[in-house]
Parts: structure tokens; sequence; C-alpha cells
């Protein structure tokens, strides 16, 4: 995964005041070109973080802002 270190979206509650992690994101070189994005859950490890990582285009990232 990525040297440059993860970036951990958050998302505000619906009173405004506590913040929830979401997913933690690092960004790779993808095999055909291009850059993939590797999320997780914030602390996973070992084989929890094994089982529970998805990868996609970066270009498929949208801001969490545009979709709530």
């Amino acid at each position: 995964m990525s040297t440059e270190g993860p970036d951990t979206q958050q998302q505000n509650t619906a009173d405004g005041e506590v913040t929830e992690k979401l997913l933690t994101v690092e960004h790779e070189p993808a095999a055909g070109g291009g850059q993939r994005s590797i999320l997780y859950p914030p602390g996973s490890t070992g084989s929890e973080l094994e089982a529970n990582w998805l990868a996609v285009s970066s270009a498929l990232l949208v801001s969490l802002d545009d979709v709530q």
C-alpha cells in the first residue's frame, strides 16, 4: 500500500458536533497504469485488515460532500 500515509474520510453526524471515521484510503499505482485506492475500516490490523478491504480505481472515488 501507499508509503504516503493513509487519508481517513470523516463524516459529521446529524447534530453536526460529533465526527465519525468511516474509511481509511491509501493510494498506489495500478498495474495497468493510473492509480488505485485501497479502502478499509480504520483501526483494522492483521487478518481483520486482510479480510475487510476494497480496491477501486481512484478515478471512481467521489467526495462525501457530493453524495450527502
